[in-house]
């Protein structure tokens, strides 16, 4: 190369059909692509597509992302059962961006709607078990090891977590017969085990975990996937009682997260310092972050996200004292959660509820919140410790013994169905 420009013999190679593709994209691509903007717009869109459909081959990246859209429909309607039939038996469906697309999906509804999230993540396990001598082995195993583990993330949100842990031990067991050993695939993966971890309070664990997967995306230089995992490293040190830890993680979260402020990413790891702030007492910072958190989620958070902000906004109205503002604004939520659906979180605000009817000695009030929590933890798959501490709850409630450690008790059992002391539960954050 002289100047920038290729020498008069790599032209000839490359005209006499000489060159080796390498030497063409390391020597005359780059060159050609800089020299018109078009061309380096379209460069632009196979990188995007190459990041999106995680594969390596730049014409199955652009052919197949493309074609997936259509080639999903042939799945139809009718029954899940149908669908996973059709899924073995058309060998259109059997493409890396058909199970991509699945995916993607699966990310997109797994908050939203979690059973439909399973249905697809099985749609693509089955799918990438179909997948020819087209594609390299290694890449296979990869793509099937995110497809067990994204089924059980699925199966995590909806409270299946004996199905979660089945399925990430299959997501293992890929990883160990193959794989590129990539550690963007690792990360991810290890990443939606953390969560596992964390919801089945093997704290411990999930902060190992956690921290291997800090450790990849500082390998990797990927900046907002660096920055949700210290966001998930503050959650599972705020879950083990680390208050400060939890806070100086989110912080340096925030660090990673500058230069995609305006993400709903960033309003997560904002919230989430304001939560924890809020947790450890520090109620003049927190309150003064209130109106950024507002406008933080009111541009990039979803409904759900402000009804999790109005949960912390009354914990914060309760340790200032302001004891009708509290009341008010854990009853609403509750009511919004119930009329959502959310008996789980529901239950979970019910805690926050029943501390401050305690403090003003209204115990025949709690009697009834007790007899609620029983009824929407039972319907989950919870610990038999929580099922317990909750009956105790019950009884002590019957019998008006009830006292603040005891609340304290149920709310941290509780935890292994959502957030340490009944508190607000954080979701996974989608980038």
């Amino acid at each position: 190369m002289r100047d920038g420009h290729p020498s008069l013999e790599t032209l000839a190679h490359w005209l006499a059909g000489e060159l080796e593709h390498e030497q063409v994209r390391r020597e005359l691509a780059p060159h050609f692509l800089e020299a018109c903007p078009i061309c380096r717009t379209l460069r632009d869109e196979i990188e995007r597509l190459l990041e999106e459909s995680g594969h390596w081959n730049e014409s199955v990246a652009v052919l197949e992302s493309r074609e997936a859209p259509a080639l999903l429909g042939l799945l139809g309607g009718g029954s899940h059962g149908e669908r996973m039939r059709r899924a073995e038996e058309i060998q259109e469906l059997h493409t890396w961006g058909v199970c991509q697309l699945l995916l993607r999906q699966v990310r997109e509804q797994v908050f939203s709607d979690p059973a439909r999230a399973v249905e697809m993540a099985q749609l693509a396990v089955r799918l990438s078990g179909h997948l020819g001598a087209a594609y390299d082995p290694d890449w296979v195993m990869d793509l099937r090891a995110r497809a067990h583990a994204h089924l059980g993330n699925a199966h995590r949100v909806l409270g299946e977590l004996k199905a979660a842990e089945g399925a990430f031990l299959l997501a293992a067991e890929c990883l160990e017969k193959g794989g590129t050993g990539d550690p963007r695939i690792l990360a991810e993966i290890l990443s939606l085990e953390t969560s596992l971890r964390l919801d089945q309070r093997r704290l411990e664990e999930a902060l190992a975990l956690v921290d291997r997967v800090i450790d990849l995306n500082r390998e990797t230089a990927h900046r907002a996937e660096l920055g949700k995992a210290l966001l998930k490293k503050g959650k599972i040190l705020q879950e083990s009682g680390d208050l400060s830890g939890a806070i100086e993680a989110v912080q340096h979260s925030l660090l990673e997260l500058a230069d995609v402020r305006q993400t709903r990413l960033f309003a997560y790891a904002f919230h989430n310092l304001f939560y924890f702030l809020t947790l450890a007492g520090r109620f003049e910072e927190a309150q003064s972050m209130l109106p950024e958190v507002h406008d933080l989620l009111g541009t990039a958070g979803e409904p759900l996200d402000l009804l999790r902000l109005r949960w912390t906004e009354g914990i914060l109205a309760h340790g200032l004292g302001q004891t009708e503002e509290a009341e008010e604004a854990y009853r609403t939520v509750q009511r919004e959660f119930l009329r959502l659906g959310k008996g789980l979180d529901a239950a979970l605000v019910s805690l926050n509820l029943a501390v401050l009817l305690w403090e003003q000695g209204r115990t025949d009030e709690l009697k009834e919140i007790a007899a609620e929590m029983m009824l929407a933890f039972e319907s989950r798959e919870v610990y038999r410790e929580a099922l317990a501490a909750l009956a105790l709850f019950q009884r002590a409630c019957a019998e008006e013994r009830v006292t603040e450690d005891l609340i304290r008790h149920v709310a941290s059992a509780s935890a292994c169905g959502g957030g340490a002391s009944g508190l607000p539960r954080q979701r996974e954050p989608r980038t």
